[in-house]
C-alpha cells in the first residue's frame, strides 16, 4: 500500500511538472529545432554519459571495499540495477535494492552495505561546492527559485556531512540522533530499528582514517560530473546553442544535485521543468531550444539506463518485480 501511494504521489508530481513545462513551450518554434539539428555524433558522445556511471560505480566499490571486495564489472551491474529501480520507482528504492542484491548474492548484511550507499549518495552532493565557485566566474544570473534550490541542496549537504562526521568519529552521538527517529516510530518497530541503527552507525566507520580514499572518491565524483556535462554540452551544441562548456557544467551539475531528491517515474515532467528552469531562466538559453535538447537527451539517457539496467538484471539472474517487492523486514 505504501509503495502504491508513493508511486501515485510521484506520478501526480510528474504530471504537475509536465503541465507547467508544456505551458512554457512554443511547440511551433521547438519543432524547428528538430528540423535543423545535427545529432550525428550524439550517439558517439553518449560514451561520456555511460562513463559517468562507470566512474560512480567504481566510487561505490572503493567505499565498500573494507566490508566487501567486488570487481569493477560486478559493481557496475549492481549499480545499474539500482539505477533502473530508481528510474522507475520515485522513492529512491534503488539504493535499498543494491543492498538487497549484495545480501542475497554475497551474504552482505544490509546494515553493513547501506552505509556505503549513504556515503556514496552524499558524495554526489559534493559538487555543490563547484556550483558556488562557478557562480561568480560565469556571472550567472540567479533567480529566486534557483537560489532556493541551491540553498536547499547546500543545507542538505551540510546536515548530511555533519551526520557522517559524527557517525565516523563520534558514533554514540550519531546513535543518539537516530534514537530520536526510533522513538517516534511505531512501538512494534522500535526494537528492530534500534538494532538496525546500531549496525548502521557501526557501518559508517567504513571511512574512518581512509584519507587517500576520501580524496580519490571526490576526484572520481568530479570526473563523473565533467564527463556527463560534456555529453549534455554536445546535445545543446547539436541544436545550435551558443553557449560554453562551463555554463553547461554549471547547469547540469545543479541538475544532478536535484536527483538526490525523490523524482517522478522515469523523471518525466521533472526533467523537462528543471532543465528549462536552470538552463533557460538562469543561464539564458532559449527555452524552446532547451526543451528540444531535454526531449532528445531524456530519450537517449532513458534508452541507456534501461539497456544497461536490464542487461545487468539478466547478468545477475534477477527479476525486477521480485527485487522491488521485498518487505521492510529484510532490513536487519
Amino acid at each position: 500500500m505504501k509503495n502504491k501511494l508513493n508511486l501515485i504521489i510521484g506520478i501526480v508530481l510528474g504530471l504537475v511538472f509536465l503541465i507547467i513545462w508544456l505551458n512554457m513551450v512554443d511547440w511551433d518554434i521547438l519543432l524547428t529545432y528538430f528540423q535543423n539539428y545535427d545529432l550525428s555524433l550524439i550517439p558517439l558522445f553518449s560514451i561520456f554519459y555511460i562513463l559517468a556511471y562507470i566512474l560512480r560505480s567504481l566510487r561505490w566499490k572503493i567505499i565498500l571495499n573494507p566490508e566487501f571486495k567486488m570487481s569493477g564489472i560486478y559493481a557496475f551491474k549492481v549499480f545499474m540495477t539500482g539505477m533502473l529501480v530508481n528510474y522507475i520507482i520515485p522513492v529512491r528504492a534503488g539504493e535499498l535494492a543494491k543492498s538487497i542484491i549484495l545480501k542475497d548474492k554475497n551474504n552482505v548484511a544490509i546494515a553493513k552495505s547501506l552505509p556505503s550507499i549513504f556515503i556514496d549518495k552524499l558524495t554526489d552532493l559534493f559538487p555543490i561546492l563547484l556550483i558556488i565557485i562557478l557562480i561568480p566566474l560565469l556571472t550567472v544570473k540567479i533567480n529566486q527559485t534557483l537560489m532556493i534550490i541551491i540553498i536547499l541542496l547546500l543545507l542538505i549537504f551540510i546536515l548530511l556531512l555533519l551526520f557522517v562526521f559524527f557517525a565516523v568519529n563520534h558514533q554514540q552521538k550519531a546513535l543518539r540522533i537516530l534514537t530520536v527517529l526510533q522513538n517516534i516510530a511505531p512501538f512494534a518497530w522500535r526494537a528492530r530499528l534500534q538494532q538496525f541503527f546500531a549496525d548502521f552507525v557501526a557501518g559508517m566507520g567504513i571511512m574512518h582514517g581512509r584519507i587517500k580514499e576520501y580524496i580519490l572518491i571526490y576526484i572520481i565524483t568530479l570526473a563523473a560530473v565533467f564527463s556527463e556535462a560534456l555529453y549534455v554540452y554536445f546535445v545543446f551544441k547539436a541544436f545550435g546553442a551558443e553557449t560554453t562548456y562551463f555554463r553547461i557544467l554549471f547547469g547540469y551539475t545543479l541538475m544532478n544535485l536535484t536527483y538526490i531528491l525523490p523524482t517522478p517515474p522515469a523523471q518525466i515532467g521533472s526533467n523537462q521543468f528543471l532543465w528549462v528552469l536552470i538552463f533557460s531562466f538562469a543561464l539564458s538559453i532559449d527555452k524552446n531550444l532547451t526543451s528540444a535538447a531535454v526531449i532528445f537527451s531524456h530519450l537517449i539517457t532513458s534508452i541507456w539506463i534501461f539497456l544497461c539496467g536490464i542487461i545487468s538484471l539478466l547478468a545477475l539472474k534477477l527479476r525486477f518485480y521480485e527485487l522491488v517487492s521485498r518487505k521492510n523486514n529484510e532490513i536487519r
